[in-house]
């Protein structure tokens, strides 16, 4: 197990493949209008300059909003759990869900949709909030803990290989990562040193899955 960069992992991982990446729409928590001029800064940008990548996202709006303004022309409307009405027949070499399972209702109809579009070389990427990680108990411990406003699960090792199994993954690789808004926090220098040499307890899981 090692902790690491969670973005530069993924494009790393994803870098020359033929990529599908789910939820690509970054920054849902400012206007339509403003991600234009972020977009830049979005992981899937990153992918777009890297691989032969397939966004797929829920939000409509910004998805007509990013073809108009000529942002990204590589993006169609989907629905995570309704994976089975998505208008592609391809089979990929990375699919990457990054921090999405957290938000979903039913996250087995997510993994059970990603199926078709899999083959036994293909990589899922999956990376959610560590329910055992140090951060987060610590900020429970001090009452200042608080849940993402979509968030309706929570995963730790064990209970997301369970899943997985269950819907015809298995786990290959299991670590854990910092997300890129982590750099900017005071105590990042020596919460990536401790990590780094115990990463069970890092604030996010970073899972690569093949088929079972």
């Amino acid at each position: 197990m090692k902790f690491f960069s969670r973005e530069e992992k993924i494009v790393e991982i994803a870098q020359g493949k033929k990529v599908m990446h789910l939820g690509c729409v970054g920054f849902t928590d400012v206007e339509i209008s403003q991600r234009v001029a972020l977009a830049k800064e979005t992981l899937h940008y990153r992918l777009t300059e890297k691989a032969d990548v397939l966004g797929v996202d829920y939000s409509n709006d910004a998805i007509e909003y990013y073809r108009r303004e000529g942002v990204f022309e590589n993006v169609i409307h989907g629905d995570a759990e309704n994976l089975q009405d998505l208008d592609c027949e391809d089979v990929f070499e990375v699919i990457i869900a990054g921090d999405i399972i957290e938000h979903l209702g039913n996250p087995s109809r997510m993994l059970d949709g990603l199926r078709r579009f899999c083959d036994e070389n293909t990589v899922l990427v999956l990376t959610t909030p560590n329910s055992f990680g140090l951060a987060g108990f610590i900020r429970y411990f001090l009452g200042s803990f608080r849940e993402g406003e979509e968030h309706v699960m929570s995963f730790n090792e064990q209970n997301l290989s369970h899943l997985l199994k269950r819907n015809g993954f298995k786990i290959a690789q299991l670590d854990t990562c910092f997300q890129e808004h982590a750099r900017s926090g005071r105590m990042f220098k020596v919460g990536r040193f401790m990590f780094s040499r115990f990463p069970k307890w890092g604030g996010t899981l970073f899972v690569q899955a093949r088929l079972s």
